[in-house]
């Protein structure tokens, strides 16, 4: 609410109607939301913010400054974060220097941030699996891997607490949009793999329609119980992110995320990859996602491989 009291100040209106509306607030204000919802301005008319971001006055939106963030060197260049797992300097993760002062996208390893969490439960049960199978001569030494990733045509197997279910069978979607194999490298039960090539799995249109990455790199740690975890990056559309973020319309704005374009702002900003050649605008944002696996059975045609 504090935010939406100083986008008021932008759209002009006068300190003693700024604080009548301040003082009806009671959390949900109609009024106050109806005048942040079409707090655009085009050709001098209300237009809706979330559909026209660009046309909204920049709220300035503060990045993150830490020195510390999970991901990967993208640029070869010394500039960026240090990992604070590998100790790698010159990582580039820009969408959490975005997004990281915005309470709702915080978290950690142990608990998910809450625009994240929100969106897993509200697509776990429609959103096809996703697989990740890793090859090697002998896995329990080092050695070069495979990594493959594949969209299932099956949802996600849950156990009753939503988590999902270990040794479930799940077919592969032969849809060669959402197929890719690396080559990596496994060491001490880790595997790594740094690619120059992409990394493209159909999502859903809740939070982005498909998760793009450039220069796809993985850090994939394995556990004796066949489960792994691990870390994805690369550089990302960030316009896809926006319409993730924009999509869910008021609503999640007011109640998750705060003030959505500033977030398009924040990431337009930050946006580190791919510059339009015409612009000079970077379409792409650098980003780390944290992700687990638990042991599964993928199914091709007659053959079946363990997989996560």
């Amino acid at each position: 609410m504090q935010q939406y009291l100083l986008n008021l100040q932008s759209l002009g209106l006068p300190k003693n109607r700024i604080e009548e509306l301040a003082r009806k607030d009671d959390g949900d204000n109609g009024e106050v939301r109806e005048l942040m919802t079409y707090r655009a301005r085009i050709n001098g008319e209300p237009a809706n913010a979330l559909a026209h971001p660009a046309a909204v006055a920049d709220p300035h939106l503060r990045p993150l400054t830490g020195k510390f963030a999970f991901g990967f060197d993208l640029d070869g260049k010394p500039s960026g974060f240090e990992d604070p797992e590998t100790h790698q300097k010159g990582v580039d993760n820009q969408l959490y220097r975005a997004l990281g002062c915005i309470r709702s996208m915080r978290g950690s390893l142990q608990s998910r941030p809450t625009f994240w969490a929100w969106a897993w439960g509200q697509t776990l049960d429609s959103m096809p699996a996703w697989m990740v199978t890793i090859k090697g001569q002998d896995l329990s030494k080092d050695g070069d891997v495979s990594v493959t990733f594949d969209r299932s045509l099956d949802h996600v197997r849950l156990n009753i607490d939503g988590s999902p279910k270990s040794d479930a069978s799940y077919r592969i979607d032969p849809d060669p949009r959402s197929h890719h194999v690396y080559q990596g490298t496994l060491k001490n039960g880790v595997v790594t793999v740094g690619s120059n090539e992409d990394l493209r799995l159909v999502k859903n249109f809740l939070t982005d329609p498909e998760l793009m990455l450039h220069k796809a790199h993985f850090r994939i740690h394995m556990k004796p119980d066949g489960s792994v975890d691990g870390f994805m990056g690369g550089y990302q559309p960030w316009r896809d992110l926006y319409f993730g973020f924009a999509a869910g319309g008021p609503g999640t704005e007011f109640c998750i995320i705060g003030d959505v374009p500033g977030i398009y702002y924040l990431l337009k900003k930050h946006a580190d990859g791919d510059p339009d050649p015409k612009t000079g605008q970077n379409t792409t944002i650098s980003a780390t996602y944290y992700f687990e696996a638990v042991p599964a059975f993928v199914v091709a045609g007659d053959k079946v491989a363990s997989s996560n």
